[in-house]
């Protein structure tokens, strides 16, 4: 039983490391710090410009956010063969609701590559310099709302659900942690379901509470990076 709980909390730390020192570093620098450098809001002109200026790190920032989900994959199937013992279907739905996330990423990078090529004069060389750095503009935010209130929050929403799920059960973790996984999880979906519906969440005041829900998420990776996982005193197996 201990070289077991010793083998668990072995992949639980190797599947939170993979976030803290990969993904969310990579997500950080290039979603965050990279786009703010280039993206001028209402401005098409200016961030024609900055994207042009800043070539190489735009396309860093593309090639970072395909590396950072390919991280959040590899960190859930390792949870996947964490957590399969303990509901082999939960573990399954949250395994695919990741997977899902390579498919919505590459298209949203696709817009933003597009932009570039567009801007340099390689995809419609008829466009004059206004209809390009619109077009441009055009494909940027349809980038920007993806990422912010699209498909890709939902399936992250969508795989939270099942993760915090199998955490209450396990016994892994405090079963506080399992509980705000699933608020999290709600709140992801609720803040894209929201934004689409009302087209401002912000008028329910609802988009300044759901920001936070994501902080379960990094304190279950918190938890299980620094104390691994205790052991059960049961675990309610579904794989019979």
């Amino acid at each position: 039983m201990e070289i077991s709980l010793n083998s668990n909390s072995k992949t639980a730390r190797q599947a939170a490391s993979l976030f803290f020192f990969l993904g969310m570093p990579l997500s950080l620098w290039g979603q965050t710090y990279i786009l703010s450098k280039i993206f001028v809001r209402q401005d098409p002109a200016a961030t024609a410009s900055n994207l042009l200026s800043n070539e190489f790190l735009f396309r860093l920032s593309i090639f970072s956010h395909l590396a950072d989900t390919l991280f959040f994959v590899l960190m859930i199937l390792l949870f996947y063969s964490l957590f399969r013992r303990v509901d082999k279907h939960l573990a399954r739905i949250m395994l695919v609701s990741a997977i899902a996330q390579i498919a919505v990423v590459f298209v949203l990078e696709l817009f933003n590559f597009t932009a570039l090529m567009i801007l340099k004069t390689e995809v419609r060389p008829t466009f004059d310099v206004v209809q390009q750095q619109e077009v441009a503009y055009f494909l940027l935010r349809i980038h920007a709302n993806g990422a912010g209130i699209g498909m890709g929050k939902l399936f992250v929403g969508l795989c939270f659900l099942p993760f915090g799920m199998l955490v209450f059960r396990s016994g892994y973790a405090p079963r506080i942690i399992g509980v705000l996984l699933i608020i999290g999880g709600i709140g992801y979906v609720a803040d894209c379901s929201t934004a689409i519906l009302l087209q401002r969440a912000d008028y329910l005041m609802v988009r300044s509470f759901l920001m936070y829900t994501t902080l379960a998420y990094i304190l279950a990776l918190l938890w299980f990076l620094v104390k691994g996982v205790r052991e059960p005193g049961s675990i309610n197996s579904n794989n019979k």
